[in-house]
Order: structure tokens, then sequence, then C-alpha cells
């Protein structure tokens, strides 16, 4: 209930997924003053159905959709979740057709943390960001936006300074390993050939994982998908004119010809160069129609060249990789306070590469991946090193330490000859077990802890083979 300045982009839609064909897409700076402050959690309710479910306004739960959140103005709790419900079935249809024609989605786990309100610095409690359906309403509608606004400069702003974001291809080298290991490990062929085919091999193991009768662990489709980011290469902003040829331009993941930045202004610069720009084309056009010959309220308002904005780009990429990485390095240091303080036992763990003395392992409820090295479990345990036979794993030559492919350890704990078995009281478990095989995709129970010497760190400790659910 509050007026506020924004820029619009406007279109048609069929209830498919599809934009209505001779409709043309409107921009232009807009006031728009919101009904109903919704977030994702009530807007998700809304979708599941759990308010509202037929036109009685009387019995509202407080929990499910805050009185702080419902509409104001005039309008009508059932107009607001008619409207949500709508927006999310034509959403739905659009996300459809978006990975019929190629789009690929790669989503790791994302943490959060709640802090100690004594001192607002202190994680009390760390967990996976839930990704909801109304989170992807509201992405789809974002990225035909963007994509409407790219092609919108691409055909309007002169002199090829259009700010557009380009996602290359993943390295050919990171996505054959990849692939070579799932062959290796459950005899599962992944199409690295494009966007399109490794999207329909990730679906197709979904399917795979969920068949009742097929035995392939659900777990190994998040493990894939976590080992699949790695080749992945980062997108950029660029300048269309400093650019050779528009197949440059292309979008990988979602597999589109061009791409841009425009929804998110507050939090990124790229977006308000984009906002510049397309406002230099509706002054171009209102002051053609106009036959106005003074330019200075045209195009020239925002004048900047195509180096300018390059070197904005440029150094835009450059702020955003270290924004990441500092939020990357965040999310590490706050996970690793909080297993210092609360130490996680029997987690289970994913073997994601196999080197000569360590091996990295993947917790499912964290997301994070690291190296578990056995000289640090000299304590408990013996190993040797052995390597497959290349055939099996498709394994080149040079195999590292940190990311071999096609390596097994055979670990032993000490005492075994005698006694079989050895409880692991150091590291505060009372499970037994004698061998362990070490291999791709093998489950292990661990514990995460934090690093004792800095710099801060979470760490991982083998407690032995997992034998929980």
């Amino acid at each position: 209930n509050v007026e506020r300045l924004a820029f619009s982009c406007v279109w048609q839609m069929h209830m498919d997924g599809t934009l209505v064909k001779m409709a043309p897409v409107w921009y232009g700076r807009t006031v728009i003053r919101s009904c109903a402050r919704l977030d994702y959690a009530t807007a998700q309710n809304i979708i599941d159905a759990k308010v509202l479910k037929g036109n009685d306004e009387s019995h509202i739960d407080e929990t499910n959709w805050p009185t702080s959140r419902r509409p104001t103005g005039g309008h009508s709790l059932t107009q607001v979740a008619q409207d949500v419900r709508l927006m999310h079935q034509v959403a739905m249809a659009r996300r459809r057709l978006r990975f019929d024609n190629g789009a690929l989605a790669l989503n790791g786990v994302k943490l959060t943390f709640q802090l100690d309100p004594k001192d607002g610095q202190t994680p009390l409690l760390a967990a996976p960001y839930p990704i909801r359906d109304s989170n992807r309403l509201v992405e789809e509608y974002m990225l035909l936006a963007n994509y409407l606004v790219a092609q919108r400069l691409i055909t309007h702003v002169h002199g090829g300074r259009a700010v557009l974001r380009n996602h290359p291809e993943p390295l050919e080298d990171g996505l054959d390993k990849v692939a070579a290991v799932a062959k290796a490990a459950i005899g599962f062929h992944i199409d690295i050939s494009s966007s399109q085919a490794l999207h329909n091999s990730l679906h197709l193991l979904r399917q795979t994982c969920e068949d009742e009768d097929n035995v392939t662990d659900p777990l190994i489709l998040q493990a894939v998908t976590q080992m699949l980011m790695t080749p992945m290469q980062p997108a950029d902003y660029f300048v269309s004119g400093m650019v050779a040829s528009p197949e440059l331009w292309k979008h990988f993941a979602l597999n589109i010809p061009y791409y841009t930045h425009f929804t998110s202004p507050i939090r990124r610069y790229p977006d308000v160069l984009v906002h510049r720009l397309l406002q230099e084309t509706l002054d171009e056009e209102a002051s053609s129609a106009e036959n106005d010959d003074d330019k200075e309220d045209g195009k020239s308002r925002y004048a900047a060249d195509m180096g300018e904005l390059n070197a904005w780009c440029l150094h835009s990429n450059e702020k955003r990789m270290a924004s990441k990485t500092a939020q990357e390095r965040c999310d590490r240091v706050f996970l690793s306070l909080y297993v210092r303080a609360h130490p996680l036992h029997g987690e289970m763990g994913l073997v994601l590469s196999v080197g000569v003395s360590s091996f990295t392992v993947f917790v499912p409820t964290l997301g994070v991946s690291t190296l578990l090295y056995l000289e640090e479990h000299k304590d408990i345990l013996t190993y040797t090193s052995s390597v497959l036979a290349a055939e099996a794993a498709g394994a080149a030559n040079d195999i590292d330490d940190e990311d071999a492919l096609g390596q097994s350890i055979m670990m032993e704990q000490q005492g075994q000859e005698e006694a079989r078995t050895i409880t692991l009281t150091n590291i505060g478990t009372d499970s037994e077990w004698a061998t362990l095989e070490i291999d791709i995709f093998v489950k292990i129970s661990v514990m995460v802890y934090c690093r004792d010497k800095p710099p801060i760190d979470v760490k991982l400790r083998l407690e032995g083979p997992w034998t929980g659910n």
C-alpha cells in the first residue's frame, strides 16, 4: 500500500506458457502500489491451498497467512489467492516449456543460519534453504523479463552497446570426467553434448532413482549434480559490440541466444546500466514519434560509449566474482562456527572422488564437499591404495591425489587381526567395523567439526561405513 517507482516490462501470455504472437511488449517507467506484502512461505501456502480452499475468508490461520501480509486497498483475500494460483499455473507451464527446449538447472544446497539474538553473530542453527514452487513462480517471470529486455536492447540500442550476459559452455574435460565416473560407478551414461542432452540425462537419472524397482540411490542424483557444478564456467556481463559473433552471446544453462539482467537494480549495477540503455531506446522512440530534431531529451541523455560500457562490465564481473567468493567463504565460516559449538556425529557422506591418500566427501544435508585426509586417521586405521582397471573407469593417465579417477582405497583398522573389530571411542562413536573399501559413491559415516588451526574451516572425521537410512 505504498507507491513506488518502477521500470516495467509487460507482455501477454497463454495458459500454456507461450507468449501471445503479435502482441507488443510494453516497456516503461511506472508507479506501482502493491496490495499485499507476500513472502515465499505465504505464497507457497496459497499455492498448496493451505489457506482459502474455497471462498470463506472468515477463518484464516495466522500462521499460514499472517495479518501483516494480507491485502489492503479494497482487494480481497480471495482475489489475491486466485491471482497467485493463476500465475503459478502459467509459470509452471512456462517452466516445462523451458526445459523441453533445452534449459538446464543445477541446484545445489544453500545453507541458511539462525543467529543468536543475544549477539547477532553466533549461529545457533544451520539448515538448507528450501526452494519452493513460489520461488520458481517468481523465477520464471524474472527470466522472461530479462530475456525480453535483452531483445529490446539488441534491436534498439545503437552502436553495439547492448549490455548482455553470457554463460559459456562448461569445460569439456571436466564434463568428460563426471560422465566417466557415472559410467564406471553406476553404469549410467550421461550425454554431455549439449545443455538439453545434459538435462535429459539428469531427468532420466532422476526417474531411475525414483523407480521403486531400481536399486539406484536417489542421493546419486544429488552427488552427480554437485560434481557437474565444478566444470561449469561463470556467466559474465559484456557489451554486444565487443564480441565478434552473436553466436557467442548464447546463455548455455538457459539455452537461449541472448540474455541480460534487468530485474534487480537495487543489488546489481549492470541492471542499472540496462535500465539506462532501455530508457534511451524509449526516449529515442518518443522523440522520433514527435518528429523532434532536438535529441537532447532523446538518446543523448545517456551517451556512454561502447568502451565505457565495456569497462564497467569488466569491473562488474570482477566485483561479482569477489562478492560470490566472499559469500561462499562466509557460509563456510558460519558453518565452521556452528559445528565448533555443535559437532555433527553420524552424518552421511558420499564419496565423489578418490586419491592416493585422500578422498572428496560430499555431505548432502549440508551441501558441502571437502577432502578427508587418511594421514589424519593414522591412530585408527591403515590403508593401501590401488588403481582399478582403466577400462572400467575410463580413467586418464594423469591421476592426481585430490581428484583421482578410478582409484579405490581399502582400509583396515589397526588391531583387526586379533579382535576383528574395534570401537572408535576416540571419535565419539561406538560403531564397530573391520574393513571398508572406499570407491566412488560409497556412503560413509563422518563427524563434521571445525578445524582447530587457522584458517577456520569445516573438517571431516571418518567414523566408519554408513549403516543408517
